[in-house]
């Protein structure tokens, strides 16, 4: 869609400077489709050899019949919707701090515009010989920093971009369901990266990526850490 490998790579390495202590890392490589090299990135793979990843959305399929994203939307408001999403999955899987898992998710989300947060990307891992369950690691931000250059043009004002980035899955607002989440569990995040941090990860990526992209980045990313410093402690 544009950019989001450059957003998965990017992304990961800033989250090494927080609090969350599972996510998936990604790393940039090469991709050769039909004599055509793409910057892409790669991951290690997050699961055992005897474990599967079970996306919300099928986890309550299997239990209620239908899919979570149609439950959800026949409730009022982000709240409502988080509430319900916690109790279930702590009640069929028997894991506790759900709450506090999705709540960092939407603050996340928030400072790195992620607009693909949809009920297939919420997982927990199960272990088919033991049948116990652990979160999965947050995964795929590729959907971040405006990379969908088909939505978000390169030539269009940042600004203006980001004022039009819709979130998911309680909420089309950030801000609405981050809001909703820390009412009920309290604020997670923590992030101890700077803007130097952000500079030294984009010179990183500048063999790979043109300069157009990472200005861009640059500005969306100093955008947001202005908009959040509750992030930082401030």
């Amino acid at each position: 869609m544009g950019y989001e490998a450059l957003s998965e790579v990017l992304v990961s390495r800033l989250l090494e400077e927080s609090n969350i202590g599972a996510f998936v890392r990604y790393e940039p490589v090469n991709i050769v489709c039909d004599s055509r090299t793409v910057p892409g990135c790669e991951s290690g793979n997050f699961r055992a050899a005897d474990e599967m990843l079970v996306p919300f959305e099928r986890l309550h399929r299997a239990f209620k019949g239908r899919g979570l994203a149609q439950t959800m939307a026949g409730m009022d408001g982000p709240a409502e919707r988080i509430a319900y999403t916690v109790d279930f999955v702590q009640s069929v899987t028997g894991l506790a701090g759900v709450g506090e898992y999705i709540t960092m998710l939407t603050e996340m989300d928030a400072l790195f515009l992620n607009e693909d947060r949809h009920t297939n990307n919420l997982a927990v891992i199960r272990n088919e010989s033991t049948g116990a369950f652990r979160l999965c690691p947050a995964f795929d931000n590729g959907l971040s920093l405006l990379s969908d250059t088909h939505d978000y043009p390169m030539e269009a004002d940042v600004y203006e971009c980001i004022s039009r980035v819709k979130a998911k899955p309680f909420d089309e607002s950030f801000d609405e369901q981050m809001a909703a989440a820390e009412a009920l569990y309290g604020p997670q995040l923590k992030c101890s990266f700077t803007r130097q941090n952000v500079e030294d990860a984009l010179a990183d990526l500048s063999e790979i990526y043109d300069g157009a992209m990472l200005e861009r980045v640059r500005q969306c990313l100093f955008e947001q850490m202005r908009k959040y410093p509750i992030f930082w402690g401030n």
